[in-house]
């Protein structure tokens, strides 16, 4: 069991998803009245698709293994993307208690499959706390992870690219969020991809510059 945990004992750090998401769903019962409304009318000419609301939810699936397979891959490039994923979901937190926000949503009904998931996502999901979308910061980090990181197959990593941009356009022909809000998104993935990455690579420069010898700085004096 020792030996198991040493081997594997890292992916237990996933745990930190589901963390995150109650936090994300505490700070979402917490919101008030006092909300801004950022839908704009660019955001009114988009069409309602129901039929989006299948790569919406295959967010949280892809999210889990995604990081499943880094852990059983790469050890450090899943540290260092789950670090990244912390950073931007912790600074979209703050967001939301600063700049809590609002959105619009249509009134839907049916009963096909469709139907369905979206009226359950509307049931558990309060239409609060849209600026940044997390679905579109951690597919967007996804998406660099897979096309700067991975030596993946080109197919691979053409089919995986287009699944993680219909989950973020998902996001908005579903009507859980704004075009700002998948703005916002992006901007925060970058931003926590290349904190993390220039504090990575310092921290890697500092360690090299430790290991190196020292030198003398005076020659030893000959006697005459």
């Amino acid at each position: 069991m020792k030996a198991f945990f040493q081997r594997w004992g890292h992916l237990l750090a996933i745990l930190c998803i589901p963390l995150q998401g109650s936090i994300y769903m505490f700070l979402g019962s917490q919101a008030g009245d006092n909300v801004f409304y950022n839908y704009a009318w660019i955001d009114t000419q988009i069409p309602f698709i129901k039929e989006f609301i299948l790569p919406y939810v295959s967010w949280m699936p892809i999210l889990y293994l995604s990081f499943l397979y880094l852990g059983l891959t790469n050890k450090s490039l899943y540290w260092r993307t789950l670090i990244m994923y912390n950073v931007g979901v912790m600074a979209a937190n703050v967001c939301f208690v600063v700049f809590p926000s609002y959105v619009p949503r249509p009134e839907v009904g049916g009963t096909d499959i469709s139907s369905m998931l979206v009226q359950f996502i509307y049931a558990n999901d309060a239409p609060v706390n849209c600026f940044p979308s997390v679905h579109c910061l951690t597919s967007y980090l996804l998406f660099i992870i897979l096309n700067r990181h991975l030596n993946a197959k080109p197919s691979v990593r053409i089919i995986g690219s287009v699944w993680l941009w219909l989950i973020i356009a998902s996001t908005v022909f579903v009507k859980q969020h704004s075009l700002l809000d998948v703005v916002g998104g992006i901007m925060f993935a970058e931003a926590a991809y290349w904190a993390v990455h220039v504090f990575a690579k310092r921290l890697g420069h500092a360690r090299e510059k430790s290991k190196q010898p020292l030198r003398a700085t005076q020659q030893p004096s000959r006697n005459a």
